[in-house]
């Protein structure tokens, strides 16, 4: 590995003129990848052409080219479910349990000291890896369950958390459920945790829902695992969209839904959920579903590209790549597949190019080489288990901070992180510093999850 061409620098915007890849296979769909030229202008695809054929048209100095030969280019990849404020936390439990409650119940009395260890981590330090734990793997948007904050989300953040939904963290919030329903604005998903468990309560959540708040393509349900054969047959007839975490809730409950219940579904998406409980990232998620549960391939790339968009409501063409559709994109070897067998392929270490919104948002040794300076300007070096990449985020400052609260080597999904290669890294022996910024220490912005929910109240 040249580690030389992952330099670190200073933060900067991308650069927003034409940049023009040629050379790759464009995938079109999960069955389809054609040899095309992709053009990319500000935020915005511009033109996806044959080669020599349609293209734009380029003045003198205006923009670059970016030779992609033996490389194939995917749409973004959509998280549709993730709590990204968990990010430094290791998984936790010895499950199975009836319910989330009962793995909450037992996670604060046997890893009270690991919780209390991985919340002095500030707050916007574990947001921002949990973009950058996305980010590696292929992901532009994710869904977060939790508060959006502005300051933390707009702007340079690794990854686009859209704004627009409204949410509760489940039953046990109830007084706030049917609230915050109505407040949602038609146009946004209401996303909710129910049924997240086996037991007889789990499985009365649905018939409470049902009496709360009118059942139809607004709502957003996450888990579902405690359905009964009558109350899925609703979920499915109402057209109540379901985001599915399967080694989430395997790792938890012991059982998640069965391939043949999501292939029935209209409006379903695929979600990791945080890494207190889920096996790795989007990627590994993808390849578990595929060959554990066996969802056809072409069904596992609708799920995190076409049909995650629309269950999130997200109308700037994410999840396509076409003219006129947002610039996220990913860029990985191409292994002459289609893009469905290609993708239940992957792991996070063949993601090569990252492009959300038109910015170059990380990048591989290997292909950093192709890139020119000013597209890289602003990006900054980490080693994930080892292995180089170009991140557009602080990444030595986000690690020093981790590194002032922890007493371990940060890690993210269960992947080191350091600023070498050598996997040297910021002391973290020392200290922990006391002092805290504001929204660190808030209990309000920290789900129920990690708080002590023995009160189902809270």
């Amino acid at each position: 590995m040249q580690t030389s061409t992952l330099s670190q620098s200073s933060l900067a915007p991308a650069a927003t003129g034409l940049i023009t890849f040629e050379g790759a296979r464009v995938a079109r769909s999960a069955y389809s990848a054609k040899y095309r030229t992709l053009s990319v202008r500000g935020r915005l695809v511009e033109n996806v052409s044959m080669p020599g054929v349609g293209e734009v048209l380029r003045l003198p100095g205006d923009g670059v080219t970016i030779n992609l030969s033996g490389f194939m280019v995917f749409p973004g990849l959509i998280n549709a479910h993730d709590h990204l404020d968990f990010s430094v936390f290791p998984r936790m439990g010895q499950g199975p349990y009836p319910s989330w409650r009962e793995w909450s119940t037992d996670i604060h009395r046997s890893e009270e000291s690991r919780i209390a260890e991985s919340l002095r981590v500030p707050l916007e330090t574990r947001l921002s890896f949990g973009g950058i734990r996305n980010l590696i793997s292929g992901v532009t948007t994710v869904s977060h369950h939790n508060p959006f904050l502005d300051q933390v989300f707009r702007g340079d953040f690794p990854v686009h958390v859209p704004h627009g939904y409204g949410w509760a963290h489940s039953l046990a919030e109830i007084h706030k459920v049917v609230e915050r329903f109505v407040q949602t604005p038609p146009g946004w998903p209401f996303i909710l945790h129910l049924a997240e468990g086996t037991d007889q309560a789990s499985q009365r959540e649905f018939d409470v829902l049902e009496h709360l708040v009118p059942l139809n393509e607004h709502l957003m349900l996450v888990h579902c695992v405690g359905l009964t054969p009558a109350q899925w047959e609703t979920a499915v007839n109402s057209g109540t969209g379901i985001v599915w975490c399967p080694s989430s809730n395997l790792y938890t409950l012991g059982k998640t839904l069965a391939a043949e219940q999501i292939l029935k579904l209209p409006n379903v998406a695929l979600g990791t959920d945080s890494p207190l409980t889920a096996a790795g990232d989007l990627l590994d998620e993808i390849r578990f579903v595929h060959e554990e549960l066996g969802v056809p391939a072409r069904f596992v790339y609708d799920l995190v590209t076409t049909k995650a968009a629309r269950l999130l409501r997200l109308r700037n063409g994410e999840g396509n790549l076409q003219t006129g559709s947002k610039a996220d994109l990913i860029i990985a070897r191409d292994r002459h597949h289609t893009p469905a067998e290609a993708l239940i392929q992957m792991s996070w270490r063949d993601i090569e190019l990252v492009m959300e919104q038109g910015r170059i948002t990380m990048l591989s040794a290997s292909l950093a080489e192709r890139i020119p300076v000013e597209l890289k300007e602003g990006m900054e070096r980490i080693f994930v288990d080892g292995v180089g990449r170009l991140i557009r985020a602080p990444v030595q400052k986000l690690l020093e901070q981790a590194c002032l609260s922890l007493e371990r080597t940060p890690s993210i999904g269960g992947r080191k992180l350091a600023l070498t290669e050598a996997n040297s890294r910021p002391d973290c022996g020392h200290q922990p510093s006391l002092e805290r910024s504001p929204i660190a220490t808030r209990n309000d912005y920290f789900s129920p999850e990690v708080m002590n929910l023995r009160d189902d109240c809270h």
